[in-house]
């Protein structure tokens, strides 16, 4: 049986690129996120555990962007308290991960309609 080559997902292409064009290394960025370089660098899609540590050391980067490949990299400068910039962390996580649903809620309903219409051709 050939196997369908899986290409890397676009969300860990953005954030290669984005480790690509900071100005720490790729050794450096690893340790301070806690992923492993395999983590990324795999074909496989990427998981909530990972996504949540980028984004908790990275709140500056727009979900928008990350997930979605539009807009500009980062958001506008945020200030605040240690605490704030916690309860930060917590709310773009949950962005997130809502932002990770209604895609996968599209695209169910994308395939529900794929079904539909080859139903109604046989």
């Amino acid at each position: 049986m050939q196997e369908k080559e899986q290409n890397i997902s676009p969300i860990k292409s953005r954030i290669l690129h984005l480790i690509d064009n900071m100005s720490i290394s790729k050794r450096d960025f690893y340790s301070k996120t806690g992923i492993s370089r395999g983590t990324l660098e795999s074909k496989t899609g990427i998981t909530e555990d990972t996504l949540a540590k980028f984004i908790a050391t990275y709140p500056e980067v727009s979900l928008d962007w990350l997930i979605l490949g539009q807009g500009e990299i980062t958001r506008s400068p945020h200030t605040s308290s240690e605490n704030s910039q916690h309860s930060r962390a917590i709310d773009l996580l949950l962005e997130a991960k809502e932002t990770i649903i209604r895609l996968q809620q599209d695209q169910i309903e994308l395939l529900k309609e794929k079904v539909e219409q080859l139903s109604k051709r046989q």
